[in-house]
């Protein structure tokens, strides 16, 4: 049994100070809950670009798209390889786009119109200024989902495309 007041009080001391932090913790953990997404924010099966046409130069990228998915497209991502051995596609050209659509920040090509504006069966083309000589390229399309009552950017992963180029 415990007689000294002073003892008691370091006691109580060290309750309410595990107490606290306990109590912090859990806040916390609940508030960092928040930043981890719930689900994958994956594109619907069916979205699908085609390369139907490009040429190229070493100054110059012209390529026509068709969309021959189920779903509308709102723009891409392209990258292309300036190496024959080189396999992931890394050199971003989305910046350089002098027809066919708007630049995006930091990276991307967003079709002009609406969001989600390149219907299926519809062809666009773009044209894109390069600076070097490349060997391939890979396009991912985009859309803008509404997950959660809010409007999101969805890159489709199952649907990136690679294309060899010949640029003689």
């Amino acid at each position: 049994m415990i007689k000294n007041k002073r003892g008691v009080s370091i006691i109580i001391g060290y309750v309410l100070l595990i107490s606290f932090v306990l109590v912090i913790s859990v806040v916390v953990y609940q508030w960092m809950k928040t930043y981890v997404p719930r689900d994958d924010i994956d594109c619907p099966d069916g979205v699908s670009l085609f390369v139907e046409d490009y040429s190229c130069s070493t100054t110059q990228l012209n390529i026509t798209l068709k969309n021959n998915g189920k779903f509308n497209i709102g723009g891409f991502f392209i990258y292309l390889t300036d190496s024959p051995d080189q396999k992931l596609a890394t050199i971003d050209i989305s910046q350089n786009i002098t027809l066919g659509g708007d630049k995006m920040a930091p990276s991307g090509v967003k079709i002009y119109g609406a969001d989600n504006s390149m219907r299926p069966n519809v062809a666009e083309q773009f044209q894109f200024n390069l600076s070097g000589t490349f060997y391939s390229m890979e396009i991912l399309p985009i859309r803008w989902d509404e997950i959660n009552k809010r409007k999101r950017l969805v890159v489709c992963q199952n649907a990136k495309i690679r294309e060899d180029l010949n640029c003689n």
